[in-house]
């Protein structure tokens, strides 16, 4: 077997190849290669989700991963060389290398190779510890620098709890200070408080002296309201209608005053408008002799003639824009002067004089008033007779009523049967009545229709020859209604017939209304003309009906809506007793 270099037993053992050969260039089994691949896939993949799961601050970027990875290998290099089993397995390897350059012949070769070996060797361990030295000088920069930038973020850290500290340290003073004013204007807040309430103390009771002397003055004014409409009642009539003729005749003058002035203003400015007009068209009338050369007379004549038709015209013309007298009466609205009618009474002594008066008249009242008591009293001692009287006699009378009643009706069954009788005699009378208009009527329509009456008709021969008319007219209708000016024709003859029909309708229903009104009207005069029926006696008292008394039902709840409910959910109910039951659940 032939000798590798000492990094192939790291190598190998890193990519998990066992180490039967020294010799690091043989290529692995198949099986192993794809070991390897399977195992470098399943690292990468850790490696990507243990760096998920990393803080920032706990991350790498590339560079340091691959310092990392170089220094490592070093490390283990250094482990491999400086190992154990490493300088057991150099030894034993010298030893077989030893033996077999002796067996051979080949012992100075050999040592030769060995002495160049072990120098490269050594230069290679020089190398790893220099690199190994260089990395940890690296590491320790980094780690020099990030100690700096701690001590610089712990500064800025320092620096900032500083500006917060003197920040809070203002904000207290002024909370402090806001605090002091928020509690001297509460102070300010509640004197002036009580100022208002003092104030409003003091307001409320001179309100409350105001409201009684309000109250106190309304009820002066409610009894001066009393006597004053007490001696309104007093005074007489006469002196009353004096005082509204002098209302009246005060309304009246100041109306025509208001109009006089209205329409003696709308004048003014009508004329001063008018005899503006009047100078325009003298200045005109100047202006334009003082243009043109002399004219004949008749020429002048008949200028100043069209003029005066002109201002004439443009006079009318103002007048209708003013407007006359009439329409400022009708725009007046009657305003109350406010005074009350004075009163009748002036001078006690007057007051006096009509209370003597009245009370004169009084006591001829009381007098008269005990007359007519006396004559009441006779009157209604009279009646009592008269009524004890008209008693006996109404017993007598209503005997004599009931006996004739009853005679009455013996009289009105036997008119009832008899007829009753006549009726069934003159039923056949009045069929043969029937008949007979039925046949005249039907003479009258036959006659209608064109043909002649024979001496003895028959009513079905005719009704025969009054439906074959009939027939023919429709029949020519309908070949009328064929064109337009027949189909007009029969619609204004139907819209006739129609107007006769609804007119003889109403003529009819106003005459049946008029009979009815007159029978009502005859029903109402013997009403009035009857004798009237007067109650004698005591009213009839009925008896009063029992009080009501409200009774309560109180209806027993035995579990048969629950139990329904429960078979509907569950398809089994419970009983009262507790056992249960599949099927539907019944009413007790």
């Amino acid at each position: 077997s032939s000798e590798g270099p000492p990094s192939g037993a790291p190598l190998a053992a890193k990519m998990g190849v066992p180490e039967e050969h020294d010799n690091p260039f043989k290529l692995p089994p198949d099986d192993q290669i794809f070991l390897i691949r399977e195992r470098e896939r399943k690292r990468h993949a850790e490696e990507r989700e243990l760096t998920k799961t990393q803080k920032v601050w706990e991350k790498t970027t590339s560079a340091s991963r691959l310092m990392n990875k170089l220094s490592q290998r070093n490390l283990r290099d250094e482990l491999a060389v400086s190992g154990e089993d490493v300088e057991a397995a150099r030894q034993n390897a010298t030893m077989r290398r030893a033996a077999s350059d002796t067996s051979l012949g080949f012992r100075n070769v050999r040592r030769d190779k060995e002495n160049v070996s072990d120098f490269v060797a050594k230069k290679r361990e020089m190398f790893l510890v220099q690199m190994s030295l260089d990395v940890k000088k690296a590491e320790i920069q980094k780690l020099d620098e990030r100690a700096k930038e701690k001590e610089e973020s712990l500064k800025k850290s320092q620096n900032l709890l500083d500006e917060d500290f003197t920040r809070f340290d203002n904000f207290l003073r002024l909370n402090d200070q806001k605090a002091h004013k928020a509690m001297k204007t509460a102070e300010d807040t509640t004197r002036k408080k009580q100022e208002k309430i003092q104030q409003i103390k003091t307001i409320r009771t001179q309100l409350a002296a105001l409201q009684s002397e309000i109250a106190r003055q309304r009820e002066q004014k409610d009894e001066a309201l009393k006597y004053k409409g007490f001696l309104v009642k007093l005074t007489p009539q006469e002196w009353k209608e004096d005082r509204a003729e002098d209302k009246t005749e005060r309304q009246r003058l100041r109306r025509e005053s208001w109009v006089d002035r209205k329409f003696a203003s709308s004048e003014g400015k009508m004329n001063k408008e008018i005899e503006g007009e009047e100078k325009a068209s003298e200045e005109r009338a100047v202006e334009q002799a003082s243009r043109t050369k002399r004219r004949p007379k008749r020429e002048m004549e008949e200028a100043e003639k069209e003029r005066d038709k002109e201002f004439e015209g443009r006079r009318r013309r103002i007048r209708k824009k003013y407007p006359p007298r009439e329409h400022f009466e009708g725009e007046y609205q009657e305003v109350s002067s406010g005074e009350e009618m004075p009163l009748f009474f002036q001078e006690s002594a007057h007051l006096l004089d009509v209370f003597t008066s009245l009370e004169g008249s009084n006591l001829f009242l009381i007098q008269n008033s005990q007359d007519t008591e006396q004559a009441l009293e006779e009157l209604q001692q009279k009646f009592s007779e008269t009524k004890r009287t008209s008693e006996a006699n109404g017993d007598k009378v209503r005997s004599a009523i009931a006996a004739l009643e009853r005679q009455i009706a013996d009289e009105r069954q036997t008119s009832e049967e008899l007829r009753q009788k006549l009726g069934q005699k003159e039923g056949a009378g009045e069929q043969g009545e029937l008949l007979e208009d039925l046949c005249n009527k039907t003479i009258e329509v036959h006659t209608a229709c064109g043909y002649e009456v024979e001496h003895d008709p028959d009513t079905l021969v005719m009704l025969a020859g009054i439906e074959a008319k009939l027939e023919e007219f429709l029949t020519l209708f309908e070949e009328v209604e064929m064109t337009e000016a027949g189909k007009a024709l029969v619609a204004k003859l139907e819209k006739e017939k129609e107007f006769d029909r609804r007119s003889t309708a109403k003529r009819q229903k106003k005459e049946q209304q008029n009979r009815k009104n007159e029978e009502r009207l005859k029903a109402s005069l013997q009403r009035s003309q009857a004798p009237i029926h007067r109650k004698t006696g005591k009213q009839i008292m009925y008896r009063s009906a029992p009080l009501f008394q409200a009774r309560r039902v109180v209806q027993e709840d035995d579990g048969y809506e629950e139990a329904v409910k429960e078979h509907e959910v569950f398809g089994i109910w419970m009983n009262r007793d507790g056992v249960p039951n599949a099927g539907n659940p019944m009413r007790s």
